[in-house]
């Protein structure tokens, strides 16, 4: 027996020091209702207990609030109470102590976590150990911001790397749950710490988000943790890459395939294009559209986007891949006074979007009459307007006037704001402007969109003997863009089609008419070649394209297979495809020529709309 209360009481003084090191908002609240119940407890208690004292019924309250002052102190009056009636029952003896000890814990709580505040520290680094681990490396506002979305979403192990941060950081951070590792070995991770994660050998459950704001040394980081679970021979299969990086659309080189090891998952992004993408989902351009039975545009689509900085050029891009409706003419207005020494980069990198789109260049500010000139000579099909100018005040003050003016001419297009850190949107001008930061565990955290991309691209997958996960895994950066770019389209094809993901009824969806389905096709290629576009892609000249069959052709004669594509070259970003819709039809006749398989790349775009409800039923049976 009296072992049994000793390793109980071992047991208990455990628990209330490993609950030290639990999420502090937890803590915090059991701390809270410690104090709270204590002290109601100790009043009733100590009153009943002096009440039967012969003492003066002043003693009596003085002597019960003081006792209770005493009890956060570890100091018990049990010996002057106890001959109180209500003290012969244990229950009450029990209740009694309890209380006691609950005052003492809410006390030793805050002075362990004081004094001990370094014990405490490596108690959390042992626990660490287990469970899944997130390491978010590079300290600043804004990646405080996100571990504490992180850990109110109930992520655990989260573990800041980086510089030792001020103490206004540090604060935020320990308050947060969190850990902060400035060591050598976290800095430059190596076996040593890979083993104070649990992360030395099998498989572990691991994330990386590189959001340092110097993208090199984002991509230094990577790549050094890279080697040191190479060096252990860790299993990567579950271990991911977030990281902040300069280009977007340059392969980083650390995702995992058959040729290379790697992260079994890599989402490389800038703030720029997140925040568009971002900015594209919570205000989807199909939402300002209307559509005909036979799924075509009512109208064109004009759009006006203020500033031309860096994030300006990403809202371009992600804005011209997801306008793009069969029955409906895009173009875009570029409104910055100094757009002559902004579009150097962007016209070169992207010359495709430059010769294919309607984009016009105005030298005027936002602000100016010449401006809202505009606005009323393009009042009938204007239908998205976002501001990003890269300075937040100014964004504020001209999207509020712009919805404000829009509200009074009755024009109901969209009014937004981008930034590097958040996108603010009003559906209709003149109502309030919705909010939602880059820095959010839904946003830059969620995988919820990569897997409707990985659902994607399975549909394209021929070989069923792997899951879903293997292939997303074997596939390349460029494809998983691509299925990214198509899984956020998939809201503007349920709009045109006149229903909802909830509505869609799966049997129907391919019953529709001939119209109906070319025209969804149509949509489908148009979207497919604002994507490559907007990736620098350009369209194959034709001798380039026979040159490349005859290449296959003598492939296949020499070796029985062949390794070139006939019409796309990744690594000139040159894909013959991007052409009209009425195009698609000789292209498909010349690579018959070449590979004597029968080819309609009309068929392919009307088959991927037609996939979008076993894609979409496969997304809701993945996530059960």
């Amino acid at each position: 027996m009296t072992a049994a209360i000793v390793l109980l009481s071992i047991l208990l003084f455990c628990a209330m020091i490993l609950n030290l090191a639990a999420k502090p908002r937890f803590t915090r609240g059991l701390i809270g209702a410690c104090t709270l119940i204590s002290a109601l407890g100790g009043l009733v208690l100590y009153g009943i207990g002096y009440y039967c004292l012969p003492i003066s019924p002043t003693q009596q309250i003085f002597r019960t609030v003081l006792s209770v002052c005493r009890m956060f102190a570890g100091i018990n009056e049990y010996s002057v109470i106890s001959a109180a009636p209500i003290f012969e029952h244990d229950i009450w003896q029990t209740a009694f102590w309890l209380v006691h000890l609950m005052a003492f814990y809410a006390t030793a709580s805050a002075t362990i976590s004081t004094l001990g505040a370094a014990a405490l520290k490596r108690l959390k680094f042992w626990l660490q150990r287990y469970g899944s681990s997130v390491i978010i490396y590079g300290i600043s506002e804004d990646t405080v911001a996100f571990g504490r979305s992180l850990i109110a979403s109930g992520v655990h192990n989260v573990i800041y790397v980086g510089n030792k941060p001020d103490a206004t950081c540090e604060g935020a951070i320990n308050a947060a749950g969190a850990l902060v590792r400035s060591d050598i070995s976290a800095l430059n991770p190596d076996r040593k710490f890979l083993k104070s994660l649990g992360s030395e050998k099998g498989s572990p459950d691991l994330t990386l988000y590189a959001l340092d704001t110097n993208a090199n040394q984002n991509l230094a980081y990577a790549a050094a943790l890279l080697g040191a679970l190479e060096a252990c021979s860790v299993d990567t299969t579950r271990v991911r890459l977030v990281m902040r990086s300069s280009d977007d659309s340059v392969e980083s080189g650390l995702t995992r395939s058959k040729e290379r090891y790697g992260y079994g998952d890599v989402k490389n992004f800038t703030d720029t294009s997140l925040s568009a993408r971002l900015l594209m989902q919570s205000m989807p351009p199909c939402d300002k559209m209307t559509f005909r039975d036979d799924c075509t545009a009512q109208g064109d689509f004009d759009a006006i986007i203020v500033g031309f900085g860096k994030t300006g050029q990403s809202v371009l891009r992600y804005l011209t891949r997801n306008a793009q409706f069969a029955g409906s003419h895009y173009c875009v207005s570029v409104f910055s006074p100094n757009y002559e020494n902004e579009i150097g980069h962007f016209c070169s990198s992207y010359p495709g979007m430059m010769e294919q789109y309607d984009i016009r260049f105005q030298n005027v500010d936002a602000r100016s009459r010449a401006f809202y000139s505009y606005i009323r000579d393009r009042l009938a099909s204007l239908r998205y307007v976002v501001v990003c100018t890269g300075n937040q005040r100014r964004d504020n003050e001209i999207s509020s006037e712009i919805s404000a003016y829009l509200k009074q001419i009755s024009c109901d297009a969209a009014v937004c704001q981008c930034s590097s850190k958040s996108v603010a949107w009003c559906v209709h001008p003149g109502t309030p402007f919705q909010y939602r930061s880059v820095y959010e565990a839904a946003v830059l955290g969620s995988d919820a969109c990569d897997r409707m991309a990985m659902m994607l691209n399975y549909s394209y997958v021929n070989d069923k003997q792997i899951t879903p996960q293997q292939a997303w895994a074997d596939c390349d950066y460029f494809s998983r863009e691509s299925s990214r770019a198509s899984a956020d389209f998939i809201r503007a094809f349920l709009r045109i089609a006149g229903t909802t993901e909830q509505t869609l009824d799966a049997q129907s969806w391919p019953e529709k008419s001939p119209a109906q389905l070319e025209n969804l096709g149509i949509t489908e290629h148009l979207r497919w070649c604002a994507f490559h576009y907007s990736m620098g892609f350009e369209s194959m000249p034709e001798d380039v394209l026979h040159a490349r069959g005859k290449q296959y052709r003598a492939q296949m004669e020499a070796n029985g297979r062949a390794t070139i594509r006939i019409t796309k070259d990744l690594p000139h970003r040159m894909h013959a495809c991007l052409c009209t819709w009425e195009e698609l039809d000789t292209l498909s006749t010349i690579e018959e020529q070449y590979t004597g398989k029968y080819t309609d790349y009309k068929d392919m775009d009307v088959r991927n709309v037609l996939a979008l409800p076993h894609v979409l039923q496969a997304v809701k049976e993945l996530d059960l």
